[in-house]
């Protein structure tokens, strides 16, 4: 079973196209159903779900993504980006999370269909410091977050984010990616 298959082939059904069971297999009826979408959608029609078929079927759901007034999603919570410095160096936002990021973690986290865990968020100089971050670290501006889903292999966060246009950088070792706008 291949767990970035299955995700195509949920996403699939929820467009109304049917891949035949949601098992992670390629098979005809998901290929009939790729060609399908990839027809509907203006791309060349090859059954094939290359870097433009991936980032039709998945960036489409940024336009259904909304934000609360206190700049969270559906399944983020502010705090979850905040400085992990507990207070020592700074309020917690020394700068605010990027939206497109926050728009594209959620719709990572809606292609995945399971929980994302973040680990950093937003940083302040200080805490960067002491994490061995870069001296212009993306995570000072709010341009960056590292998370993993668990139980989904680093790789295929990392292949989804990419295909929803975020920079991703793999931490297989450390179970986590970045991901950064």
């Amino acid at each position: 079973m291949n767990p970035f298959l299955k995700k195509v082939q949920e996403a699939l059904a929820a467009r109304g196209y049917d891949p035949g069971p949601i098992d992670g297999r390629d098979g005809p009826k998901t290929r009939k159903a790729v060609t399908a979408f990839q027809q509907d959608s203006g791309l060349d029609p090859d059954g094939q779900v290359g870097t433009l078929t991936e980032n039709r079927l998945f960036t489409e759901q940024l336009s259904r993504i909304s934000f609360d007034g206190d700049g969270s999603t559906a399944h983020f919570a502010r705090a979850e980006f905040a400085c992990d410095c507990g207070g020592a160096y700074c309020d917690g936002f020394p700068a605010e999370m990027n939206l497109e990021l926050l728009l594209k973690l959620e719709a990572l986290r809606n292609a995945l269909n399971v929980p994302v865990m973040i680990t950093s968020g937003v940083r302040c100089p200080q805490r960067n410091a002491e994490v061995g971050g870069v001296p212009q670290s993306q995570h000072l501006f709010g341009q960056a977050a590292d998370c993993y889903a668990p139980g989904i292999p680093i790789a295929t966060v990392a292949a989804i984010a990419e295909s929803l246009g975020l920079l991703a950088i793999r931490y297989e070792a450390e179970g986590f990616v970045h991901l950064a706008v």
